[in-house]
């Protein structure tokens, strides 16, 4: 992320990127700058308003976004260079990222997730695979989601119970003299029937079905967004 520059002689506490216009109104001699968005939030600094182009087409689409949320009942806000959502189910954030400060809409996790090739760019949030070149798109994405959820519930995810594996009499005095290691005292493959053998299948049967919902919203996304383009 860009540097970000903010005034020492201003009580707003109000951090800018280096293009946002208000930059031309502090004085020179009074300019100072953070080196990320996280260092400024430890400094009691919040990210100006007008700065990130999610803010510039939220202004622009203001009028449009405002009526839908009213009539869906979205909430919705602009905090810390993100538009933050509420909807009936879950929590969402809209930002724009990227070289061309394309728009990408991030989810909140309900639980535990498979490890991610990288790590988010909202902690707690992933990334949704729909694509969207505006805000009021998005927001209809999340009424679809929050649809499909009225049709087909979802408990909050738990996290999986973890399976403590404790060596048997035997291996734990073979442990203690030193005659076999900690790997080679770990059990084989659970036997089936087993009550660890079910434990694991019920974390795999979790774990597939979070896959399934993903490609599901995917799919529904896709197909929505193809149709609205022949219309």
């Amino acid at each position: 992320m860009s540097l970000l520059v903010y005034s020492i002689g201003s009580h707003r506490r109000i951090a800018h990127f280096p293009h946002c216009k208000i930059i031309n109104r502090i004085a020179k001699e009074n300019r100072r700058t953070f080196a990320s968005l996280e260092e400024a939030q430890e400094n009691g600094y919040r990210l100006c308003n007008c700065c990130p182009s999610v803010a510039q087409k939220y202004r622009k689409e203001r009028k449009a976004v405002d009526a839908f949320c009213r009539e869906n009942g979205l909430e919705i806000s602009l905090k810390n260079g993100a538009l933050h959502i509420r909807s009936r189910h879950d929590r969402w954030q809209i930002i724009s990222n990227g070289q061309y400060n394309k728009l990408f809409l991030y989810h909140k996790n309900k639980g535990p997730r498979r490890p991610e090739k990288t790590p988010s760019v909202i902690p707690g949030f992933h990334s949704q695979a729909y694509r969207a070149e505006c805000i009021l798109d998005y927001l209809r994405s999340i009424r679809r989601h929050d649809n499909y959820r009225d049709i087909h519930p979802c408990t909050e995810w738990e996290e999986p119970e973890t399976i403590q594996y404790k060596p048997s009499p035997l291996k734990q005095m073979l442990m203690e003299k030193g005659l076999i290691s900690a790997e080679q005292s770990a059990p084989g493959p659970p036997i089936k029937g087993s009550k660890r053998y079910r434990k694991e299948q019920k974390i795999k049967k979790e774990e597939k079905r979070r896959v399934q919902l993903d490609r599901v919203f995917a799919l529904i996304d896709k197909i929505s967004a193809t149709n609205s383009q022949h219309i």
